[in-house]
């Protein structure tokens, strides 16, 4: 799982800087998100079970590149129960507002952006 993580990481930060080297993230990520970039960093829409869109592609990709869920999600933008579980895990792990409930509101989404140290890769 980790090696399908760092070929999705890699191919990413290859394709964003146009093939010029590039610096792996921190555990946290920054204001101008490079790796994840299906909405913007500050849209931030509430994202519930059975949404479908770039929301839940974003959601699902912030869970792949910085959580330390150990399940690879498929970045395909449909909220099911693979993604349900990805979510349990950081609201779990980070102790999100209003518990594991499944849906990725304010806390969850800052988690997501700003994992704790222990939940993140």
């Amino acid at each position: 799982m980790r090696t399908r993580r760092l070929a999705l990481l890699c191919s990413t930060a290859v394709l964003a800087l146009g093939g010029s080297l590039a610096v792996a993230p921190s555990a946290s990520a920054t204001a101008a998100e490079p790796y994840c970039n299906y909405i913007s960093d500050t849209a931030r829409p509430t994202v519930r079970p059975n949404d479908e869109g770039n929301a839940v592609r974003q959601v699902q990709c912030l869970i792949n590149v910085y959580s330390k869920y150990p399940t690879y999600l498929d970045v395909d933008g449909d909220y099911g129960p693979a993604t349900a579980q990805g979510i349990y895990y950081v609201q779990t792990c980070n102790g999100t507002d209003g518990g594991a409930d499944g849906i990725v509101g304010p806390s969850t989404w800052n988690r997501l952006y700003n994992p704790k140290p222990a939940c993140a890769l």
